[in-house]
């Protein structure tokens, strides 16, 4: 009798580290759908089996996290690039904006010379290259 019982203890551990693994059927059973592990039975519709794939195996699993810390590591080294590039792009145009301001100070400082001088000196035509200060000041300082 003892024997036996290791018999159905050593069977039944054999059958516990199985892996679970199974087909489900779905059924129309009159107005009701039905789940269960075996085929449809006579009088019922079968509607689809699911397959239920295995648990992957824990190297599969550690092969995963890896792969998915890996992912993330790069995501994250790719937003501080972008980070870094926008704050780039960022400072270049601080330094365009400054340096336009600048030349347009530069130009209307120049054109206000030019009309002072010009009120000094009632009817006397602006040279050339006054007119090609007023023509620039105008393309690159006006808002268009």
């Amino acid at each position: 009798m003892v024997i036996h019982g290791y018999r159905i203890a050593l069977f039944t551990l054999c059958l516990a580290g199985m892996p679970a693994h199974a087909e489900i059927h779905k059924c129309r059973q009159g107005g009701r759908v039905i789940y269960q592990s075996l085929p449809c039975p006579a009088g019922s519709v079968s509607l689809k089996s699911l397959e239920i794939p295995p648990q992957p195996s824990a190297f599969a699993t550690e092969e995963a996290r890896v792969r998915a810390r890996n992912d993330i590591t790069a995501a994250e080294a790719l937003r501080a690039r972008e980070r870094k590039d926008a704050e780039a792009r960022d400072r270049q145009a601080a330094a365009e904006t400054k340096s336009l301001v600048k030349e347009c100070g530069r130009l209307r400082r120049a054109i206000e010379r030019e009309e002072a001088r010009t009120k000094a000196k009632p009817g006397k035509q602006p040279k050339a290259s006054e007119k090609k200060t007023r023509r620039e000041y105008l393309e690159r300082c006006e808002p268009h």
